[in-house]
């Protein structure tokens, strides 16, 4: 099987949980002996391989500075206003000559036996690649892990219905629709907003063994809570930072850049670092007695939490999007998005816990999330490619 993907970035550019995610993907499909070509921005033309997945990059002027802007590895400055934007936007839409032959003529070229798109292809005139694909005959997918196909994240969600009811157009190109979670799937469908033949649950998975917690490590961990991501205010970190300051003997860790950075350095409460690689991120959730998610938008997944979990670390989130369903549903774990003392409550029983009562729940935490092993991942993409093939 050839498949050929198209993404906005591509590892060792991250935007996000979603890039790691595609790296799992494609460098697993590999190692079973399946051809995989990634096309995505770049800050140059150039072609590379990592680990067995030939990666194809194009500078465009203006898009290329715009999507590396929000990358966690490069500094750029975002040229973007709300006029360019809106002006990028419409191919996303409608018909566009030039990205309509630009994708029919790549896709051409490599003859793939299927087509994939991993993010939502923003201002990248996404509806011409799905057009281009089903024009040539060959299977088209694509994966939700995020609510862009619904929601815009500009004019204040004015243009929701009509975005909608656009991406419900453009998905009649689709064979089959994936999202990282049963509530991220649900309501593309409901919105109508769903592949031809079928529609997939694949859960993000980590690629790592799991730290079985030990007593001398729990005595090592500190009264520090980390949170790791864009430090924005969707991500609920202005709720996080105020049960802080609630609690003396607590520390908060922001692992992460974004729009509130400068105005929570100023609090002496709260320590923030960049982003940093796996190796030294993982360091520091060992050191916590919890990692945080508290997203106040509807987050397609939350990998980070299974990230802590397998390091030997609770963790504990909003009950937005599809976290719920990371912490297997159990409320001591889950607070209401937004509800500082829900998320304060949580916070103190954890620290709060025994050595004996800690190594037990975190335990309990790991016992659900082998659910998302990297095998299982692996396989349910290669299953989901397949079947597109059976058709």
């Amino acid at each position: 099987m050839k498949l050929l993907i198209f993404a906005e970035v591509y590892f060792p550019d991250i935007l996000g949980g979603g890039e790691f995610s595609t790296k799992q993907m494609t460098e697993g499909l590999v190692k079973k002996g399946h051809e995989v070509v990634v096309y995505c921005l770049g800050k140059c033309n150039c072609e590379e391989e990592i680990a067995g997945v030939r990666v194809i990059r194009n500078y465009i002027k203006g898009l290329t500075e715009h999507f590396l802007s929000a990358t966690k590895n490069n500094s750029v400055t975002d040229p973007f206003t709300i006029l360019s934007k809106l002006l990028h936007k419409w191919p996303d839409l409608y018909y566009s000559r030039k990205w309509y032959k630009r994708y029919k003529a790549i896709i051409q070229k490599e003859q793939p036996d299927l087509v994939h798109t991993v993010s939502p292809m923003s201002y990248l005139g996404r509806v011409n690649l799905w057009r281009a694909a089903y024009k040539l005959n060959v299977h088209m997918s694509h994966v939700c892990r995020s609510p862009r196909l619904l929601e815009l994240d500009f004019c204040g969600g004015l243009l929701n219905c009509y975005n909608i009811h656009r991406n419900k157009k453009a998905a009649s190109y689709l064979t089959a629709l994936a999202a990282p979670s049963k509530f991220m799937l649900e309501r593309h469908n409901l919105a109508g907003i769903k592949g031809k033949k079928f529609n997939n649950v694949i859960y993000n998975s980590v690629d790592f063994e799991k730290n079985l917690l030990t007593f001398e490590q729990f005595e090592k961990k500190e009264n520090l809570v980390i949170y790791a991501g864009r430090l924005t205010k969707e991500k609920g970190i202005l709720t996080l930072i105020q049960v802080v300051e609630d609690l003396e003997n607590l520390k908060l860790l922001l692992i992460g850049s974004g729009a509130l950075a400068e105005k929570i350095k100023k609090n002496e409460r709260v320590e923030i670092i960049d982003w940093q690689e796996k190796e030294t991120l993982y360091i520091y959730m060992k050191r916590a007695k919890a990692v945080i998610l508290p997203s106040e938008w509807e987050e397609a997944f939350g990998r980070i939490l299974i990230e802590a979990v397998y390091n030997g670390t609770l963790g504990i989130g909003s009950d937005r999007g599809g976290i719920p369903e990371v912490l297997g549903y159990d409320e001591n774990y889950i607070f209401k998005a937004g509800d500082v003392n829900g998320l304060r409550q949580r916070i103190e029983r954890v620290i709060s816990l025994s050595s004996y009562e800690y190594i037990k729940e975190i335990e309990g935490q790991q016992n659900i999330m082998d659910l998302f092993t990297n095998s299982k991942y692996v396989d349910n993409w290669e299953k989901f490619f397949l079947q597109q093939l059976n058709y």
